[in-house]
């Protein structure tokens, strides 16, 4: 059989599953589980992914998250690798430490993203041993639970830096923190008395795509060739990369928005700091594909690449705080985007 093409674009949703090796655990304790999620972390902040949703089970992970980029395979390749090489260093271990390579699954977010989430969290108490449960027992289960996302997203106190949970939580509408906290709570414990019946699988296209006919022509549409005579069908869809061509590309963006000269964007230390910042950010998240982020500092004036990665959670907290910053940083990416073609 072969392998599911793989599909990458900027802003693609996914849900990402990986096994052990012959269903083999992949955890040897806390610690383990502990040191996965910070090297997930790690990975999500230098390929500008986003978390939205995940559970550790025994032998195997479920990830839901977004690509900024069109990186999915290399941030997984780097995470995978630089798992395996800590737990078989820590365990005495050689070989695959999973079964494979991961299964990513481009997910319809409008129609599927709450009931993914649901049956990623759910996964606690889908095993074989909590068959014979009753219901109120599986709820304290999945309430206990210390290695999934679930616990952030019923109970604000735990939630966790490097998962993002506003956009889901925002499809129960704009109600406070706390409201949609407690729907979404109902939300997923429903599906414990709905007997966790899954159909929306059923729907899944060519191994890879969870959506309607109007989502996967949708998708064939925006990142197949346009050259005349290829056949556009979903096995042949390739990857497709949105970026610029250069740094000007970004800075001549930058300047005209924030209406700052161009040459002072590169300079270490300025009167533009704001602008700086976000042309920092911009030229990680576009360019960080075709080049290291310690090539990408040296353009930017001698920039370390630890320097990047704080002011990408610094702009990130600004942005939040203060709305005509937030205004100008996507006006950029529209003006950066719209050049690019």
């Amino acid at each position: 059989m072969a392998r599911p093409v793989r599909i990458e674009y900027p802003g693609a949703w996914y849900h990402v599953t990986c096994r052990g090796n012959e269903k083999k655990a992949i955890f040897g304790g806390d610690t383990d589980r502990i040191t996965f999620l910070e090297i997930l972390a790690t990975s999500l902040d230098l390929f500008h992914a986003e978390l939205h949703a995940y559970v550790l089970m025994d032998n195997h992970f479920h990830l839901v998250l977004t690509t900024h980029e069109a990186n999915l395979n290399r941030l997984m390749q780097r995470f995978n690798t630089s798992y395996t090489v800590y737990y078989n260093r820590r365990h005495g271990r050689s070989g695959h430490l999973y079964q494979g390579r991961y299964k990513a699954i481009l997910i319809d977010a409008d129609s599927y993203l709450l009931e993914l989430s649901r049956y990623v969290h759910l996964n606690p108490v889908r095993i074989k041993k909590y068959s014979r449960v009753s219901t109120e027992a599986k709820k304290k289960i999945m309430e206990r639970y210390r290695w999934s996302s679930y616990g952030g997203y019923i109970h604000p106190r735990k939630r966790q830096p490097f998962v993002t949970y506003e956009e889901i939580l925002s499809l129960f509408g704009d109600n406070d923190i706390h409201d949609a906290s407690q729907y979404y709570e109902e939300f997923v414990l429903s599906g414990i008395a709905d007997d966790m019946n899954i159909t929306y699988w059923q729907n899944l296209k060519g191994q890879v795509v969870l959506g309607s006919e109007t989502f996967v022509e949708k998708i064939i549409a925006t990142i197949m060739s346009k050259r005349q005579g290829e056949t556009k069908t979903l096995s042949e869809i390739k990857q497709w990369v949105r970026r610029p061509d250069s740094i000007e590309v970004i800075s001549k963006a930058v300047s005209t928005v924030c209406h700052v000269p161009e040459e002072a964007l590169y300079r270490k230390r300025g009167a533009y700091r704001e602008a700086r910042s976000i042309f920092m950010e911009l030229s990680c998240l576009y360019l960080s594909r075709t080049m290291s982020l310690s090539e990408l500092g040296q353009k930017l004036g001698g920039v370390s690449v630890a320097a990047l990665s704080q002011n990408r959670r610094r702009l990130a907290e600004r942005i939040v705080r203060n709305k005509i910053l937030q205004s100008q940083f996507e006006t950029i990416k529209e003006m950066v985007n719209k050049d690019t073609y």
